[in-house]
């Protein structure tokens, strides 16, 4: 078995001893050189410090047949077994001699070739995610083995290192760090990952800052206090340095730590998104303070940047910290910050420290205990209330500020709890400060005005809880009603009054609808004032009265004088467990009107024998009368029983409409309701009526169907009929017009024949092509003239064929149609017509209201209005019908399926001359579509005599070929061409994307000189240079908007552009791009009325000039 075979079986994998002899390595090269796929090496190590010497000369030049190398440590015991162990120790071992092997690469082998070494070995051991600390340890390796001669052999290698060096402090020495960035011909970038606190490794980073452009810090996973002592020690140290020699060290850790976001910045940010509740930053602060009150130096100073870098919301826990830390970081920020206490102090100087912290806050939050909030609040508004007493300062108005914003006291506010929550805070600290202004007699719930009108719209409060009192304080304080959704109803009368006197405060009332029971409970209302109170409840929006439980008499009678007042406006549910006929009578005596009544089947069964006892002396006016939903179905027999005692209730009671749709009552009980005499609305569900429609069809009788067709109406969209059924409703001598849907009811289009006769008594939703166009063949085989009103009728007077290949007969019966309709709308949107009838059908377009067509076949009308006998009426009825707009895009493809459509259509010199001369026959301007669309030069050249006619809507290239057809060798026609495009445009062209050559911006410059007309142009990434931009420069003063953004124009057409801005008031608006090299440092003068000059940052790549109005 050969040696390719053999390594075949392992993987293709060699294993190799690491104190082997030169011989056996020798050989194993040899074997690699005549393997074509590159070997895996395993060498196993037998004891801790091997002689490695022979092995690192063949791993070296067996470098280019090696894919991958790998280690096992190996100990000869019984057994002669391979055990994987000590993986700290063969790691180790590993790296040693991976350093041989570079150190051996560097001394052999010279140039670039050193580079390339390394990085092969690097690739094959496992430090590629570890390469910048490899690379020092390699450093080191080198400096402790060889000379000094050696290192500036190889540092061309180190200068070539990555961009970004990163070291962990707290595993390797900065003073390695600093060697090898003395090296660089450049200042390099350095990331820390990790920190020590030793005193040396901070003083020698110091010294490697005159070789950093630029540091930054990676936060670990660990706790933030161990990094930000070290940056605070390493800022201490650095200002004590600076002291003893003078360097700006200070100022030089500044400049390396801020090129775009500083080092402390991004361990602030790190923090906050993984703990929002850390406040390391005023931890930071402290350090440094403390380190300034030992040392005497100043420090926090140049640190005033990192410290304004926090969060928008600083976040505070004053059980564990004073306030006082947060005065003076507060202090340091350029502005005003938002603060979020996450705990409190009962301690009066912290409540007196923070008040002094009020100048520096946006706003204020809070997110602890909601009852130590309120109390704590509340002693932050009273405190600020005794020091505006004796200071005079206005403190309780800062404090409102800081506390008036939406969401107060919450930062923000997610769900209905959070809303609750608010309202709750809120009403307890109002209840809260009144107490105090009772016991103090200073005045303070109106320094919470703002707060509470910058709160929740809907005010909830549960009144089991609270006190109506104080909503009523709250409400007073509002500048407009509000809206009150209420969770719970007091026991207490007194509570319930006090909530009648909210009602003029309140907007609409949101509450359970058992709500005003319990009202009329607690307050027997006799008096004219307090029924007018209790009116004004009922007449809240969105209120429903409900009637439940047991009813008693004394309730009946206080709803009873209210509904007397508001009946007509309330919707009433009456589903008590216990009502008796005196109760009725104590209830409906008064009432006359009601918006809306749902009963529950006992209560339809008690009235009802209470009106057939009573008669006409308890006679109601109800809109709407329904049932309750049932939780159980009930028997039919019951469900009899209520039916006849609705009907009891509709021979007395004038009720507009029955509303049945939560109940199904059998269809054979329907009849005692269809057969009522007085005008009525049923409503049922669709399962309802399908079952009594079928019911009419079986029993046939004429009273019956008459009655279903006045108490259901006409509309039976939703539902299925035969033809037997729709038969026998049409045949009825109502006047009555039925609705049927078509996709419903497919046996119509068998039927269309017998439909004829009774078209005017029938009206046909979403009807399909194939039906109207058998409608009309049918009638024109009759040639039942007189139909043809009636049917147009029932379509809605549209005649839809979309999509239909119409054959010489149906054309005959669609003119036929036409002939005897006026106003209907048409719809061709692909359909297909022999072109021997295009003529016919143009000729018959003064009885077509609107047209809708597709674009090809647009195109045939056009031409067949140049060929027409009467071509002046044929273009001018063609153009009312498409309301003067003929639109040759892809917009009128819309219903085609997308792979029998075409996105271009190439429109010949024929096609454009049929196109003019209709337009030239127009007596308005008509709007002319041409996107999507191709041309001949030729064909442009005939649109031009007609354009100051149109509304012109073109593609791009379209524009640029007509831009370009302007100039002809007659003046006159070029000023003419000019002055009809820039009318037809509006004044507005748009070339943006487009490639502009010599010939295009000539062409361009010759409109602009020949027209007033162009005031907008946008020429943005149109390729543009100053040598184009020259032959445009002389004519653009007389554009008000231009754009020439992202296009290659140098500092030298700018300048011009803005010396044209300068001396032209007509231009208000240029949009140029900024240079492609650097902003000269020198300021950019602003030109005379320009309003406002934006110099971009690069690397936006726009100037706008913006002129004052």
């Amino acid at each position: 078995m050969d040696y390719i075979t053999l390594l075949g079986l392992d993987g293709n994998q060699l294993h190799l001893p690491v104190e082997g002899g030169r011989k056996l390595f020798e050989r194993a090269v040899t074997v690699l050189q005549k393997i074509s796929k590159k070997v895996k090496i395993c060498l196993h190590w037998e004891r801790e410090k091997p002689d490695c010497h022979s092995l690192c000369e063949t791993l070296l030049e067996a470098l280019p047949y090696v894919s991958s190398l790998s280690f096992r440590r190996t100990y000869r015991g019984p057994g002669l077994q391979d055990q994987e162990r000590c993986y700290e120790t063969l790691k180790r071992q590993e790296k040693q001699l991976f350093l041989d092997l570079c150190l051996r690469a560097a001394n052999h082998i010279q140039g670039e070739s050193v580079h390339n070494e390394v990085n092969d070995l690097i690739s094959l051991f496992s430090f590629n995610t570890d390469v910048h600390n490899i690379l020092l340890d390699f450093y080191q390796h080198v400096k402790t083995q060889e000379s000094s001669v050696v290192i500036e052999k190889l540092k061309p290698f180190f200068q070539s290192a990555p961009a970004v060096w990163i070291i962990d402090l707290s595993e390797r020495k900065s003073s390695i760090l600093l060697e090898v960035l003395r090296l660089q011909p450049e200042k390099k970038q350095v990331e820390l990952r990790g920190c020590s606190e030793e005193e040396s490794e901070v003083r020698t980073l110091l010294q490697c800052l005159p070789h950093i452009s630029q540091l930054s810090f990676v936060p670990q996973l660990s706790e933030p206090s161990g990094e930000l002592r070290f940056f605070g020690t390493l800022f201490c140290a650095a200002a004590e340095r600076e002291q003893q020699t003078g360097e700006k060290l200070l100022q030089l850790l500044l400049s390396v730590c801020t090129y775009q976001t500083t080092a402390l910045t991004d361990i602030v940010s790190y923090y906050f998104k993984r703990d929002p509740q850390c406040d390391f930053l005023l931890d930071l602060y402290s350090h440094l303070k403390d380190c300034e009150t030992k040392s005497g130096l100043s420090v926090l100073p140049s640190l005033q940047s990192v410290l304004q870098s926090a969060p928008e919301v600083w976040i505070i826990d004053l059980s564990k910290r004073k306030s006082s830390i947060l005065l003076e970081v507060l202090r340091l920020q350029p502005e005003k910050k938002q603060v979020e206490l996450r705990g409190c102090s009962e301690e009066e100087s912290e409540v007196r420290t923070l008040l002094q912290c009020l100048p520096h806050i946006s706003q204020i939050s809070f997110c602890f205990d909601f009852s130590r909030g309120v109390k704590f609040f509340g002693t932050l508004f009273c405190a600020a209330a005794e020091r505006e007493q004796q200071t005079g300062e206005k403190t309780l108005q800062l404090l409102s500020s800081v506390c008036t914003y939406p969401s107060f006291p919450l930062t923000h506010i997610d769900d209905e709890d959070d809303e609750e929550f608010q309202c709750d805070f809120l009403l307890d600290l109002a209840s809260h400060l009144k107490d105090y202004e009772t016991k103090s007699g200073l005045s303070v719930l109106p320094s919470l005005q703002s707060v509470l009108q910058s709160a929740p719209a809907v005010w909830i409060i549960d009144l089991s809880k609270r006190k109506s009192s104080i909503l009523l304080e709250v409400l007073r304080l509002q500048p407009e009603k509000k809206q009150v959704k209420l969770i719970d109803c007091s026991e207490e009368e007194s509570e319930v009054r006090t909530l009648l006197q909210c009602l003029p405060h309140i907007s609409q009332l949101s509450c359970g609808p058992e709500f005003f029971q319990r009202v009329c409970a607690f307050i027997s209302v006799r008096s004219r004032e307090e029924t007018e109170q209790s009116a004004a409840l009922l007449r809240m929006p969105g209120i429903t009265l409900l009637l439940s439980g047991e009813l008693l008499r004394e309730t009946c009678l206080s709803v009873g004088r209210v509904l007397q007042l508001c009946g007509a406006n309330v919707d009433l549910i009456l589903k008590p467990r216990k009502m008796s006929d005196k109760e009725a009578f104590a209830l409906f005596r008064r009432t006359t009107q009601l918006h809306s009544l749902k009963l529950s089947n006992d209560m339809a069964l008690l009235l009802g024998g209470w009106v057939r006892r009573w008669g006409v002396g308890c006679q109601v006016t109800v809109e709407e009368l329904s049932l309750c939903p049932q939780t159980a179905q009930p028997s039919h027999r019951v469900l009899l029983k209520v039916v006849s005692s609705l009907a009891s209730l509709l021979r007395y009671w004038a009720v507009r409409q029955l509303d049945l749709t939560e109940v199904c009552v059998p269809a054979l009980g329907l009849t005692p309701l269809l057969l009522h005499d007085g005008p009525l609305n049923i409503k049922l569900s669709e399962k309802n009526v399908q079952q009594l429609l079928s019911l009419l069809h079986e029993l046939q009788d004429q009273d019956l169907t008459w009655s279903f067709l006045s108490k259901f109406g006409g509309d039976l969209t939703s539902f299925s009929l035969n033809w037997e059924l729709l038969h026998l409703l049409l045949q009825h001598p109502s006047a009555q017009t039925l609705t049927v849907n078509m996709r419903k009811n497919l046996f119509l289009q068998e039927n269309i024949t017998r439909l004829l006769p009774y078209l005017d008594r029938i009206v046909f939703k979403r009807p399909s092509p194939s039906f109207v166009l058998t409608a009309i063949r049918e009638i024109y085989k009759a040639r039942a003239s007189f139909i043809i009103p009636s049917l147009l009728r029932s379509l809605g007077h549209v005649i839809n064929l979309t999509c239909r290949e119409m054959s010489p007969m149906d054309c005959v019966a669609l003119l036929y149609t036409l002939a005897h309709s006026d106003g209907v709308k048409l719809n061709l949107l692909w359909t297909s017509i022999p072109p021997w009838k295009i003529e016919s059908i143009l000729l018959n377009l003064d009885k077509v209201s609107q047209l809708s067509v597709d674009r090809n076949l647009l195109l045939r009308l056009v031409h067949g209005c140049t060929a027409s006998g009467a071509q002046q009426g044929a273009a001018e009825s063609l153009l009312r019908t498409v309301q003067h707009r003929l639109d040759l895009s892809c917009s009128s493809c819309v219903e085609l399926p997308e792979e029998d459509q075409s996105d271009t259509l190439r429109l010949t010199a024929e096609d454009c001359r049929a196109v003019s001369t209709i337009l030239r026959r127009s007596r308005r301007d008509t709007q002319l579509i041409l996107q999507e669309c191709e041309f001949q030069d030729s064909g442009l050249d005939l649109l031009f005599p007609v354009l100051h006619k149109v509304q012109l809507r073109a593609s791009k290239a379209v524009l640029l070929q007509l831009v370009s057809l302007v100039p002809v060798n007659s003046e006159w026609d070029t000023v003419g061409r000019a002055v009809s495009l820039c009318k037809a445009l509006e004044g507005e062209l748009d070339l943006s994307h487009s490639s502009l050559d010599q010939r295009a911006c000539a062409a361009l410059a010759l409109i602009l000189d020949s027209s007033e007309e162009l005031t907008e142009l946008d020429l943005s990434h149109c390729q543009l240079t100053d040598q184009l931009l020259l032959t445009l420069s002389a004519q653009l003063h007389k554009v008000q908007v231009l754009d020439l953004s992202h296009n290659n124009i140098t500092d030298a057409s700018t300048d011009l552009l803005l010396q044209l801005v300068s001396i032209n008031p007509s231009i208000h608006t240029v949009r140029v791009p900024s240079a492609p090299f650097p902003v000269r440092p020198t300021p950019v003068p602003v030109p005379p009325g320009v309003r406002h000059l934006q110099l971009p940052v690069l690397p936006i790549p726009v100037l706008l000039l913006r002129r004052s109005s």
